[in-house]
C-alpha cells in the first residue's frame, strides 16, 4: 500500500468521515475507553472543521481512510493545567478528532499525521504542538510519545472530563 495523500477535508468526505469516527467510537468502547462515548464529536463539529478549513482527510487509493482537525486558536481548555506545566506560554497548535480505519492503524500512517502537523505548525512559525487523550486510550499516548511529545499534566475538557495533555516544541524557520 502506498503512503496516504493527507489533504483538506471536503464537504462531500463528510459521510465518509462519520463512519470513520463512528467506528472509532466503537473501538474506543471496546477497549473500555469512555473517551468519545458522550456525542462527540458530533456532525456540527465536523462540518465546523471544513467549513473552517481545519479538517484533513488520509486518503489510500481514492477512499479517505481518516480524520484529524488542527487548530491554531487558544482554547479555553488548554489555558489552565495541573497535575504539571506547559513547556511553554508560546502560541500553539492543537490536534484533535484523530481517527484512522483499520486500514491504516500499525501502517505508520499515525507517525505520518504527526510529521504533517509539526510541518503545518512550523509553516505557520509556531514553536508548539500540543494534544490531549483519555487517560485510558494507552495507543494515543504511546504514538505521542514515540513522537517526542512530553506529558504535561492533566486539562478538563467538556463537563470536566480529565485528559492527558501532550506538548512537543520545535524549531520555526
Amino acid at each position: 500500500m502506498n503512503e496516504p495523500l493527507i489533504r483538506s477535508a471536503r464537504p462531500a468526505d463528510l459521510p465518509r468521515i462519520r463512519q470513520i469516527i463512528r467506528s472509532s467510537k466503537e473501538l474506543l468502547k471496546s477497549r473500555r475507553v469512555d473517551q468519545w462515548q458522550d456525542g462527540y464529536p458530533d456532525i456540527s463539529i465536523l462540518e465546523d472543521d471544513i467549513a473552517r478549513a481545519k479538517g484533513y482527510v488520509l486518503e489510500t487509493e481514492g477512499e479517505v481512510h481518516g480524520y484529524f482537525a488542527l487548530s491554531f486558536e487558544d482554547e479555553l481548555p488548554y489555558r489552565v493545567i495541573t497535575q504539571g506545566a506547559w513547556l511553554s506560554d508560546a502560541p500553539y497548535c492543537v490536534l484533535h478528532r484523530f481517527a484512522l480505519t483499520e486500514r491504516l492503524r500499525g501502517t505508520g500512517a499515525a507517525r505520518q499525521v504527526l510529521e504533517f502537523w509539526e510541518q503545518q505548525t512550523r509553516t505557520q512559525g509556531v514553536a508548539s504542538l500540543r494534544a490531549d487523550t483519555h487517560p485510558h486510550n494507552e495507543p494515543m499516548k504511546h504514538q505521542l510519545a514515540q513522537c517526542g511529545f512530553t506529558d504535561c499534566g492533566v486539562i478538563y475538557v467538556r463537563a470536566h472530563q480529565a485528559r492527558h495533555a501532550f506538548e512537543k516544541l520545535i524549531s520555526t524557520p
